[in-house]
């Protein structure tokens, strides 16, 4: 019974894929889903510039993943999946998940300097993003929050799509392709429009694009009320 238990316990969950993500500075990246393998032999690697590997999770006695090294303060695997906690700038690059030595997920992290940007309820409000188009084969670009499109623009036919919500209140510059001025342009800016936005540069074979990043603040607007004060007089008796 116990060999049945724990073949449940390590059991692999997906065939071999990859991914891109991303986080802001000092917050959370959820690296995948929980990955376990057969015979206690799954393992997290870390995959520097220079080719260099760090070790970053494997697996302990109970088949179950383990964070190792210098991770062990800030990689909480648990049943919802593997987490990588208050990620800095030199967490960027790809992460590997094998199974008995054999690659079966990559992921590569993009961690972003979020700006702050602030805007009054019902103004229009520009996010930065630029990149080298000159020259560079830019495919299209998708600006993106709370994980739903905002908008996205195809260089080829000029093509142009827009989240449910930002339909006739976003665009990007009509010579975006030639300035490499990507920005997203957000008319009458609305409080639930608050929150991380994302933009994404299609580029040559890449799946997803480089990303930039900016968090919206948006604030209400007041009115101002006046009232007339009232010309009674007070009265006295003698």
């Amino acid at each position: 019974m116990s060999w049945i238990v724990l073949s449940i316990l390590v059991i692999f969950l997906f065939s071999f894929v990859r991914g891109d993500l991303t986080a802001a500075l000092t917050e959370t990246a959820k690296l995948s889903s929980q990955v376990k393998c057969h015979e206690e032999a799954a393992t997290l690697i870390r995959v520097l510039r220079d080719s260099r590997t760090v070790p970053v999770a494997a697996a302990s006695v109970n088949g179950v993943l383990k964070p190792v090294g210098e991770y062990s303060s800030r990689l909480d695997i648990n049943s919802s999946g593997v987490f990588l906690k208050d990620v800095n700038y030199n967490d960027n690059g790809h992460y590997e998940f094998l199974c008995s030595g054999t690659l079966v997920r990559i992921i590569r992290l993009e961690v972003l300097v979020i700006s702050d940007i602030s805007a009054s309820e019902g103004n229009t409000v520009k996010l930065p993003c630029f990149t080298v188009t000159l020259g560079e084969p830019v495919e299209s670009v998708q600006w993106e929050t709370k994980g739903k499109p905002v908008i996205r623009v195809e260089r080829s036919n000029q093509m142009v799509e827009y989240g449910e919500r930002f339909k006739d209140r976003v665009s990007l510059s009509p010579d975006w392709d030639v300035l490499g001025d990507l920005s997203l342009i957000l008319e009458r800016a609305q409080l639930e429009d608050q929150g991380d936005y994302f933009c994404y540069v299609l580029k040559g074979s890449q799946e997803r694009g480089d990303p930039a990043a900016g968090r919206l603040k948006v604030h209400q607007m007041h009115v101002e009320t006046s009232t007339t004060p009232s010309n009674t007089k007070d009265s006295c008796s003698e």
